[in-house]
């Protein structure tokens, strides 16, 4: 009897190993972004179970965390383009370990409804998953509007206004499309905020003399050849300083 139990005890381990086995799924998020994520064989697919990666051009690391039932859980590290660290995250308690301080220029300007005096203080609205990587759940909703599929299609500039309330929630997004060098809408519509998950429209609100404060996220993005958008790249102060003395 002792021998069968234990023999019932290895069926049901090995049986359970089986069902448990990770299997490693790969997506493309937008142009020049990957994702690399674990799941197992008894869930769909896409339910995200592990170790997950996104890279931008397959090489750098942007994201770099661990799911447990498509749940982000634990400490997650957020990089730049070039793999500067911008964003460590603790999904445990919610929490931001640590922000980089934002390049000049920025892609990314903020506003929120108050006048600021000398003695007044203000933050910024942060979104969990770092100034680039955060922000591709927009990118992704991008369409091109009709009248748009021309060889011009680079002469675009791309700006999302991202409204977020005093709860840290994406109350709206508005896209204006104008041409380079004119600052003239020549498209604007809205995104509808349902089409992102919860996770997507969660920020840390900006505040106002430690106040939650409703805000607006200016993101500025343009469009390649092929009509694929991704968030401008603006050569930060210092780099363009080295380049000029160098020259």
């Amino acid at each position: 009897m002792k021998k069968l139990l234990l023999f019932s005890a290895f069926i049901f381990c090995l049986g359970d190993c089986f069902a448990q086995k990770i299997i490693e799924r790969k997506n493309k998020l937008i142009n020049n972004v990957t994702e690399r994520f674990e799941t197992t064989i008894e869930t769909n697919k896409q339910v995200k179970n592990g170790i997950y990666h996104a890279f931008y051009n397959k090489k750098t690391v942007l994201a770099s965390g661990k799911y447990v039932n498509d749940k982000k859980v634990g400490i997650w590290h957020y990089f730049d383009r070039d793999g500067t660290l911008m964003q460590n995250y603790n999904y445990d308690n919610n929490k931001l370990l640590y922000e980089a301080p934002e390049s000049s220029p920025s892609p990314l300007s903020y506003n929120i409804d108050y006048y600021i005096k000398d003695n007044d203080v203000a933050t910024q609205p942060v979104r969990p998953g770092g100034r680039y990587f955060g922000y591709i759940p927009y990118l992704k909703a991008f369409t091109l509007p009709p009248g748009m599929n021309d060889e011009d299609l680079n002469r675009y500039l791309i700006t999302y206004d991202l409204l977020i309330s005093p709860l840290g929630r994406l109350a709206d997004i508005t896209v204006h499309i104008s041409r380079k060098g004119t600052g003239v809408d020549q498209m604007v519509y809205n995104i509808n905020t349902d089409l992102f998950s919860d996770d997507d429209k969660t920020f840390i609100p900006a505040t106002f003399n430690k106040n939650p404060v409703a805000s607006q996220i200016h993101l500025l993005c343009a469009l390649d050849l092929t009509g694929d958008i991704d968030i401008l790249y603006l050569i930060p102060k210092k780099q363009m300083q080295t380049k000029r003395a160098s020259s």
